[in-house]
């Protein structure tokens, strides 16, 4: 396996992090749990910044540069190692110099892209020519818009910054020791001319669209996304009643199966959308979740109670009410991958 990447080697903590005496890097994780019969071979490739005087690319350094030759000379020697290898593990990202807080003009931390800074999407586009199987391994301090390596990678996995054991558990995760089942506290956007691109929006951003995305918005991954080595199949809720009185509790029940072939966690996850409003709503909204772990073939049907907060809003008074009217109830793996089916509630507006 050639382990590639300027991350790769880097011990990345994050800018508000402590140093603790000992950091496990991705390179040392993997190289400590490949065992024997796998042979690691590593090259950095690009830099993302170049090491400063002390050794170290400390958040508060000046950011120093690789040039477009040192990012040539690496990336044919990352080239020469995977050549050799029958896969490419590829760790690639951000650093804390370039995710960072602007804090005075001759400290610029503020990027105007979301893409891979410096060489490494030549880095990428050499790796993806190679043919060979593809993992990427993003750390970084947000979100990255990879649509390029998304469509090429045989998997992609997104780190943040993973602390001091990381690379132990990224081994963990690579070597099938553990089924990941972690969900995406935000959306990652397609580009960053698509911005905002959280979930719970406003419904006239979607009348927004863009030329080279047409006439669809959605994230490249969208809010609650996340995969796991076995697979889910989530039911749409099975209300116990189809209308409710303003302040009364409402009562439904979701099945989900483990349709994969291995143990694994899902994460289902409850919205609800005021269809009709006295004010604007946003599209959806999360109202509830529950992690469950099945055997493979296993199922289990789970039932969630929703208060009446969950349906209140603030109205044009300023008070806090549930208004009677129809609304649409979802439940799925993400905030886009939904089973919906309509309630009503009834009686008068109730001020919470």
């Amino acid at each position: 396996m050639a382990v590639i990447g300027p991350n790769a080697a880097d011990k990345l903590l994050g800018g508000y992090s402590g140093e603790p005496e000992s950091v496990i890097s991705i390179l040392e994780g993997v190289q400590s749990a490949a065992g024997e019969k796998l042979v690691i071979e590593h090259a950095e490739g690009v830099q993302i910044t170049r090491a400063g005087y002390k050794g170290k690319r400390n958040a508060g350094d000046t950011i120093r540069l690789p040039t477009a030759e040192q990012d040539k000379k690496g990336i044919a020697q990352a080239v020469a190692v995977a050549s050799r290898a029958d896969a490419i593990l590829l760790v690639v990202g951000d650093n804390a110099q370039i995710t960072r807080e602007a804090t005075m003009p001759t400290s610029p931390g503020d990027r105007s892209t979301l893409n891979l800074f410096g060489g490494q999407d030549l880095l990428v586009e050499a790796m993806i020519a190679t043919g060979k199987p593809l993992i990427a391994l993003l750390l970084n301090g947000r979100p990255l818009a990879v649509g390029g390596l998304t469509e090429k990678a045989n998997a992609l996995l997104e780190g943040w910054y993973l602390g001091q054991e990381g690379g132990s558990a990224f081994a963990d995760v690579l070597f099938g020791h553990v089924n990941p089942s972690g969900k995406l506290p935000v959306s990652i956007p397609r580009s960053v001319g698509e911005l905002p691109a959280f979930y719970n929006r406003h419904p006239s951003a979607d009348k927004n669209t863009y030329i080279e995305a047409g006439k669809k918005r959605s994230a490249l991954f969208p809010f609650g996304f996340g995969l796991s080595y076995t697979t889910f199949e989530i039911s749409a809720p099975r209300l116990e009643r189809a209308e409710v009185r303003a302040g009364e509790k409402l009562i439904f029940d979701v099945d989900v199966k483990n349709t994969g072939v291995r143990e694994g966690s899902e994460v289902v996850q409850i919205y609800v959308r005021d269809d009709v409003s006295s004010v604007p709503r946003p599209v959806n909204e999360l109202k509830a979740f529950r992690r469950v772990t099945l055997k493979a073939g296993q199922s289990r049907t789970l039932r969630f109670e929703l208060a009446p907060e969950a349906f209140a809003l603030w109205n044009r008074d300023m008070k806090r009410v549930v208004e009677p009217g129809m609304f649409t109830l979802s439940s799925g793996s993400s905030s886009e991958q939904l089973m919906p089916v309509k309630f009503r509630v009834i009686g008068q507006d109730l001020q919470i």
